[in-house]
């Protein structure tokens, strides 16, 4: 039997902007996947972007946005709804519209009508894996290098 496409939730653990920890973005349904951004991943991408002209808070939100990707790139064409926790609120548009473009370059049929945002609560399977990996008690399916951030936000 062919299951359908499913809808997943996403949560991080350690928001970006917490420069001192590493974070960890987690989805979750039938499928799921972990991604882990090293501290000095992070510090070193934001930095470049402040370099760019960047305030902080926007800087936060691309490297979100391009993380968020990262994390959902190998499950595309398996998912059908991607729900969002929100973590950075107000920003919601400009992670939607980042998310798109680059979902989109995977799979051009990717509608804005299959993103949402909204609280995932700590009961979230998404939830307990992003914990689980960020305390130790899980592996992450990858660790995020600069290179993969280099190669999705098109940098030199």
């Amino acid at each position: 039997m062919k299951r359908s496409k499913a809808t997943v939730e996403v949560d991080q653990s350690i928001k970006i902007g917490d420069l001192s920890a590493a974070t960890v973005l987690a989805f979750s349904d039938h499928i799921c996947g972990t991604v882990l951004i090293p501290a000095e991943v992070k510090r070193t991408l934001i930095m470049r972007l402040r370099a760019r002209g960047k305030s902080k808070i926007r800087a936060t939100v691309q490297v979100f946005a391009a993380a968020l990707f990262l994390l959902l790139e190998s499950a595309i064409p398996k998912i059908s709804f991607v729900v969002i926790d929100t973590e950075y609120s107000g920003y919601e548009p400009d992670i939607e519209g980042m998310l798109l473009n680059l979902l989109r370059k995977a799979e051009p049929e990717f509608g804005k009508e299959r993103l949402v945002f909204r609280q995932v609560g700590k009961s979230s399977p998404a939830h307990k894996q992003a914990v689980a990996v960020h305390r130790g008690r899980m592996e992450p399916d990858r660790v995020l290098k600069i290179e993969d951030f280099l190669a999705v936000l098109n940098w030199k």
